[in-house]
């Protein structure tokens, strides 16, 4: 009976210590985050840390923002922190889906964006990570700011009133 009990007391405290593998960020989850941080300072030796520089492609929320490449990503980067005056801020990655291969990755998030003490906006982010050894890179992003309340099911229940 003894040795159950100890074995059961074991077990439960094990449980409760550990991390379920679920509630961890990724690393690719990690990354994303580091990236989105440093973006919105205009950390460039950060931002150029975590991008393959010969082959990222990044597509803003203005169909004018296609760049492809470090200097042209810098050069977007310079623009939005003049136009943001230092005081972007990323919120946390919300319904974040992450599929990840042995050589590539995707993650898929929604995050709130604020600038100048305006009221955050949902911003919706697809970016793919590539593994060069042991570090993974962004090879691509995408961001466009998403609407709210005008899903269909929104729209269709105004219609009705």
């Amino acid at each position: 009976m003894r040795n159950s009990t100890t074995s059961l007391l074991l077990a439960f405290t094990c449980f409760l210590f550990s991390s379920p593998s679920w509630s961890q960020a990724s690393p690719i989850q990690d990354r994303t985050r580091l990236f989105l941080d440093a973006y919105a300072k205009g950390d460039r030796q950060t931002v150029l840390s975590l991008v393959d520089r010969s082959d990222v492609t990044m597509y803003g929320s203005d169909v004018a923002e296609v760049v492809h490449g470090a200097d042209a990503l810098l050069k977007l980067m310079d623009s939005d922190q003049k136009l943001w005056g230092g005081t972007a801020h990323m919120g946390s990655m919300d319904h974040v889906s992450i599929t990840e291969t042995k050589g590539l990755a995707t993650v898929f998030f929604d995050v709130s964006f604020a600038v100048g003490g305006r009221p955050p906006i949902p911003v919706r982010v697809a970016a793919v990570w590539k593994r060069e050894g042991k570090t993974w890179l962004l090879v691509q992003s995408s961001n466009s700011v998403v609407t709210e309340h005008q899903s269909a099911e929104d729209l269709l229940r105004q219609m009705s009133m």
